[in-house]
């Protein structure tokens, strides 16, 4: 009855980091190049649901754009639009808000994380979980990439899919399946038991997709591991090693098995592997380098890409939003 269709959405906050690509914009590029009818949401209206620097957020969103079309998004196959250029969003925000529950709301695991430190609970932290769901419900979408950490809020989707239809007895929107793309997180460099973050105080943490070979090799090199120098594959006990085993793996398609095996037979020590990660990363992003350095000369045509997606985008969303309406008495 719904045609398959993936919505993938990103917040832009500078050029993606390599957990970013492994975990995700990896997985999209292949989704897309498989044929997939992908759509590509650049989340600024979720970039803003604390304030943002104007200036700073213009550029993260040609610095995000960049990165995904270097990195393999193609505007021909894929469309890749900023949600805050499609009002649809916040109207079927608005309209799926009256469905559901301060209760339902308030016990998503990420949103009680989020406030946890507040004093006072900003609405628009409120209201995210909302517009999330309104993303989805938009494009009806079929399929959504994402983490573990997200299935709360694909499970509040669905409520209120099934409230939906359970008040105007309309079957508008299909049953959104997720999509596990991230096989193996990767970790943080220097703290390997968390996540590979932005917001992680130590930048050393991270590798973003477009650093330049020094600071790659730089931050490879000081990856935090352990005192034993042999290659061996144990996330529990030796993180910081598995961790760089898991990016190999992620950058070359190998198994983790097969990638310490390798190593053992080589004989590599920590060091000398490390060494040979660094030439894997440095080959992988450098034509995505050279490609990102080149659009972030010429604004135009990124802006031109996001425009051509937005009109693409809003053909889907008239037409929901049109049918919402109706169903609910409001055309």
């Amino acid at each position: 009855m719904f045609s398959r269709r993936i919505l993938a959405g990103i917040q832009p906050s500078n050029v993606p980091h390599l957990g970013n690509y492994l975990g995700a914009i990896k997985r999209w590029v292949e989704l897309q190049n498989s044929g997939e009818h992908l759509i590509v949401m650049l989340a600024d209206l979720h970039a803003v649901t604390l304030p943002r620097d104007p200036k700073i957020l213009r550029q993260t969103i040609l610095e995000t754009t960049s990165s995904l079309l270097a990195c393999g998004i193609n505007p021909d196959k894929s469309i890749i639009y900023r949600q805050s250029q499609l009002p649809h969003h916040t109207t079927l925000a608005w309209l799926m808000g009256t469905l559901a529950t301060v209760q339902q709301i308030s016990h998503i695991p990420t949103y009680k994380s989020k406030v946890k430190d507040e004093e006072s609970i900003p609405l628009g932290l409120f209201m995210y979980p909302i517009l999330q769901s309104a993303d989805i419900l938009l494009f009806k979408s079929t399929h959504i990439p994402v983490g573990e950490d997200q299935l709360p809020h694909l499970h509040l989707c669905t409520t209120l899919i099934e409230k939906f239809y359970h008040i105007y007895k309309k079957e508008l929107f299909p049953m959104p399946k997720p999509m596990f793309t991230e096989t193996n997180r990767i970790r943080s460099l220097r703290h390997p038991e968390n996540k590979m973050s932005k917001s992680d105080a130590d930048p050393r943490g991270r590798i973003d997709i477009m650093d330049t070979e020094d600071l790659i090799r730089d931050r490879v090199m000081k990856a935090v591991t352990d005192f034993e120098s042999r290659i061996t594959y144990d996330p529990e006990n030796r993180p910081g090693v598995s961790n760089l085993i898991d990016i190999f793996s992620g950058l070359t398609g190998e198994m983790q098995e097969d990638i310490v095996e390798r190593a053992q037979l080589e004989g590599l020590n920590t060091k000398e592997f490390k060494e040979k990660l660094i030439k894997i990363i440095i080959e992988h992003f450098k034509p995505f380098r050279i490609k990102y350095l080149e659009l972030m000369n010429d604004h135009s045509y990124i802006y031109d890409v996001l425009q051509q997606g937005q009109a693409k985008a809003a053909v889907i969303a008239d037409q929901t939003l049109n049918e919402v309406k109706q169903t609910m008495g409001l055309d």
